[in-house]
């Protein structure tokens, strides 16, 4: 799992952590989010943007998180 730093400044930190498999790698998220919290808090989460395996299988209007 890469985590990328995509934007830094002087009030925000944005970073792009790619997920394949959200249950497999559910842990490895939650060291992610623990290790960027020693050094500042987090904001928020934004997830499942773009094309999933769902998405694949029952066509594009599955992409992203719906409700």
């Amino acid at each position: 799992m890469e985590l990328k730093k995509v934007y830094d400044s002087n009030s925000w930190c944005i970073y792009y952590l790619k997920i394949d498999n959200f249950v497999q790698d559910l842990s490895k998220l939650g060291e992610v989010l623990e290790k960027l919290s020693e050094n500042g808090k987090v904001v928020t989460i934004i997830p499942n943007i773009g094309l999933t395996k769902t998405s694949i299988f029952l066509g594009t209007s599955y992409q992203g998180v719906k409700g």
